[in-house]
């Protein structure tokens, strides 16, 4: 049986009339109709359904009726069941606390009602994703959904979300940020269809924007000299949120020769190195590595040597102040090689020991003009004309290095872990002027006739010309057409010698190449016009 009809609110206000929580001493009970209309019907399935409709009668009487026509329809078996229907109706974002979490009166986290965005976040936690890309995705997602005012799923349109992102970049947001806010949508618009819930991916035709052509984070490698006056000034610096200036000093050498990222130094125990095997090798956990897969990468001997040593100093300096020995460890409790927070501010941590190392470079310095010529120069500075340098410009450093040491690309490309090796020589492979003009170098000598002429009237020796003597061969002056004028002006002669000229008749005009090139030897036929020349 379907109805129409609006519901009693009940609420509890105070003496000045806003609304307070039940147990708000002094509230009073209000009883008051619903703004908005309700329908309620049953299905084509017999199930008992109310949907919200519109504030005035007369629109939700006739969205009603259109609703109930359906109905008819499924039931009579003219219509097929949309099977979208529940989704339809599901509301993008939770209507209480758009998206940022509800909470009960206890300022506990509670549960959202039914939405889109929550189911989303429960996918990608289920795939194993790291908290910070799940929440970093759900932040872009909302970001876009409220901008463009999407409610309900029939509201996605792909037109308002280009038009979104347009503006966006025309008040500051970089083509890059750009980017990332489009994939994120559009991993949500493949998860809808994927799921069931929308008949396909409204944003898949989007396209990305070429980030090129305003690239606001431009990283550089650090030379080798850069690098070594770094991990000497984080040696003799102080400690930085747990880090003695030796662990920075190894974990910098451990980012600039392996090419692991922050998150992943900041997961290395004890146990992660092997050094009886050969060539000794670094194990990162799938858990912790970037793309969910165990990866076991070789060590440079000399790196491996340096680790043993600090290993062995740690474990010296644990029996000092009582802590339990690496070796006597449960079997089950690895010991973290760098902990602390450092990893929310390792930028900041290697600045830090680049102005350091700057500072004792500056005052190694012995006149004042040379002072002068350093102070000008970019050397050891975070930021300068090449680009920016923080933590993550140690991979650059690593993978620039296989690049210019002549590495094979498919072999750079399995060392930094890439998927594709297009990011790994076009985004992290640095070439500077040195290694293009080493480059250079490769090519033969630029050509100078001149300078051939003088080398061989010094040598008494005469330069070598193949084309010429090529082109005045007399063998080639003779056209076919020249061979059957001379056969035909041989007469009446035998069969035999009909088509044969002697030696001497073909060598009479063949006197210099100046007759072939003026037409002596090549008469135009007589009545002969130019078909240039002709109307």
């Amino acid at each position: 049986m379907a109805s129409l009809f609006r519901p009693t609110i009940v609420r509890y206000v105070n003496k000045d009339g806003r609304q307070v929580s039940k147990a708000t001493p002094g509230a009073k009970r209000v009883r008051k109709k619903s703004k908005t209309w309700r329908g309620r019907y049953e299905d084509a399935k017999g199930q008992t359904k109310t949907v919200s409709l519109f504030d005035d009668k007369e629109s939700s009487e006739a969205k009603f009726a259109t609703i109930l026509q359906r109905v008819r329809e499924e039931k009579a078996g003219i219509r097929r069941p949309d099977p979208f229907e529940v989704h339809r109706e599901t509301p993008l974002v939770c209507s209480v606390c758009n998206g940022t979490g509800c909470v009960d009166a206890n300022e506990k986290s509670s549960a959202c009602k039914t939405n889109h965005h929550s189911a989303f976040r429960e996918h990608l936690n289920a795939k194993s994703n790291t908290e910070k890309h799940v929440q970093l995705t759900l932040s872009r997602l909302l970001a876009v959904l409220q901008g463009c005012r999407f409610q309900m799923l029939d509201d996605l349109n792909a037109g308002r979300v280009a038009i979104w992102l347009s503006d966006q970049r025309k008040t500051g947001m970089g083509p890059a940020t750009s980017n990332h806010y489009l994939s994120a949508l559009k991993t949500f618009g493949n998860w809808l269809h994927k799921d069931r819930r929308h008949p396909e991916n409204p944003f898949a035709h989007l396209n990305r924007v070429n980030a090129r052509v305003d690239v606001r984070c431009v990283r550089r490698a650090l030379v080798q000299e850069e690098l070594a006056r770094a991990i000497e000034a984080a040696e003799n610096g102080e400690p930085f949120r747990d880090l003695t200036g030796d662990d920075r000093s190894v974990l910098y050498l451990l980012a600039a020769f392996t090419g692991l990222r922050s998150s992943e130094l900041a997961s290395l125990t004890d146990r992660s190195f092997d050094f009886r095997c050969d060539p000794p090798t670094l194990t990162v956990e799938a858990a912790c590595s970037k793309h969910r897969r165990e990866d076991v990468l070789p060590l440079h001997p000399q790196l491996a040597a340096r680790l043993q040593v600090w290993l062995l100093k740690r474990r010296e300096q644990s029996r000092e102040v009582d802590v339990i020995p690496i070796t006597s460890r449960p079997s089950g409790e690895p010991q973290v090689l760098f902990p602390g927070t450092w990893v929310e501010r390792a930028a900041p941590m290697l600045r830090k020991d680049l102005a350091e190392a700057r500072k004792l470079w500056l005052e190694e310095a012995k006149t004042e003009f040379e002072r002068q010529e350093r102070e000008q120069s970019g050397f050891l500075l975070a930021d300068n004309d090449d680009g920016k340098a923080d933590f993550h410009a140690l991979r650059h450093t690593f993978i620039s290095n296989l690049a210019s040491n002549g590495v094979h690309p498919k072999l750079a490309k399995e060392l930094a872990r890439h998927s594709t090796i297009t990011l790994t020589m076009d985004r992290y492979s640095h070439v500077g002027l040195l290694d293009m003009n080493g480059a250079l170098e490769c090519l033969p000598n630029v050509p100078n006739r001149s300078e051939d002429r003088q080398r061989a009237a010094a040598t008494g020796t005469e330069p070598v010309s193949v084309a010429p003597k090529v082109a005045l061969d007399p063998v080639q002056l003779t056209s076919y057409q020249e061979l059957s004028r001379k056969t035909a002006a041989a007469g009446d002669e035998s069969d035999d010698s009909r088509n044969v000229s002697s030696q001497e008749e073909l060598s009479e005009d063949l006197t210099s190449p100046e007759k072939w090139w003026r037409g002596e030897l090549n008469p135009r036929p007589a009545g002969y016009e130019s078909a240039a020349l002709t109307n």
